[in-house]
């Protein structure tokens, strides 16, 4: 199913093949992809439906009823809910993710279906594309896959914000996301993880899916400080677990754009240096463990305690 993706996307591309190929017994019921790069997130979780959904081959070019359905965005189990997609009758919001249409999901989800049926979360826009939103479609068009509606070369995909996806929108669906009927699983795309309520990220597998940097990554300080990078003295780890923390001080940036900046920075040493499968495997895990203070920082840990899991992760 992931044939031809981009190396750079090798993280998440390894989890959701380990997931296809489990015969879907471990497909997580919440998943939240995150990064600069929105429509990349949307392509990679209907792959993931696809994947999970499929009758054939599970390769790009299947072509049973199921990826046939999901390929044209028609799939009747797979449905992509924003401020403009999936509108129930009588919901006339245009700017947010509404009740009623949690409202809606709850009425699908009791009903049983032969299909393992995905609730992709976003925002979205009917709109002509910049050039650099046409760049990003592009990236993907080998896959022949559709956006959804009736304006499908002029919908744009976006990540969620606390704008349309508010808060009391997000907990009227925690009950569902927490134990949700089985083959049920939603996902969540947003450039910033702390766009998400900490109830729903706390119940949710994170995966960052690299693009762009947007985050006025300063590659200066990660070159030095990761020059040992992956053979770095556990002896390191309270010097660097300091040196975020004053980073972070000094140049008022969040530790949840530093982490981000790392795993781009890793990734781009992963482009580099694509021979290595010690260095790959260290990469990929530090990647993925990077994760994980993330959702500290949303679960609101002291940061001492977080820039100590950054470094512990770091070193070895």
């Amino acid at each position: 199913m992931f044939e031809n993706i981009d190396k750079k996307y090798l993280s998440v591309t390894k989890f959701f093949e380990q997931i296809i190929n489990s015969n879907n017994r471990s497909v997580p019921n919440s998943i939240i992809l995150h990064g600069p790069d929105i429509t990349a997130q949307y392509y990679f979780a209907l792959l993931l439906a696809r994947g999970a959904n499929c009758s054939g081959s599970k390769k790009q070019d299947c072509e049973c009823q199921n990826c046939r359905w999901i390929r044209a965005n028609e799939h009747p189990e797979i449905l992509t809910i924003s401020k403009i997609n999936s509108k129930p009758d009588g919901d006339d919001s245009k700017s947010v993710i509404s009740i009623k249409q949690i409202n809606m999901i709850k009425d699908n989800i009791v009903v049983s279906s032969d299909y393992h049926r995905f609730f992709i979360f976003c925002d979205a826009e009917i709109r002509e594309k910049t050039v650099d939103e046409e760049n990003k479609i592009n990236n993907f068009k080998f896959l022949n896959q559709q956006f959804p509606g009736s304006n499908k070369e002029s919908w744009i995909p976006l990540g969620l914000t606390n704008k349309c996806f508010s808060g009391i929108v997000a907990n009227a669906l925690l009950k569902s996301v927490e134990e949700p009927p089985d083959n049920v699983t939603f996902i969540f795309l947003t450039e910033n993880i702390e766009n998400i309520i900490s109830t729903i990220v706390s119940r949710s597998q994170v995966y960052y899916v690299p693009g762009e940097c947007r985050y006025n990554c300063d590659y200066d300080y990660l070159i030095q400080l990761l020059s040992d990078y992956p053979n770095i003295d556990r002896k390191k780890a309270i010097i660097i677990s300091d040196f975020l923390l004053k980073y972070s001080k000094d140049k008022e940036k969040s530790l949840t754009e530093i982490v981000m900046s790392i795993q781009t920075y890793l990734k781009d040493m992963l482009k580099k240096n694509t021979e290595s499968i010690y260095l790959k495997q260290s990469i990929l895990k530090s990647i993925n463990n990077l994760q994980e203070t993330i959702i500290m920082l949303k679960s609101n840990f002291k940061e001492q305690t977080v820039a100590d899991e950054i470094a512990y992760i770091l070193t070895k």
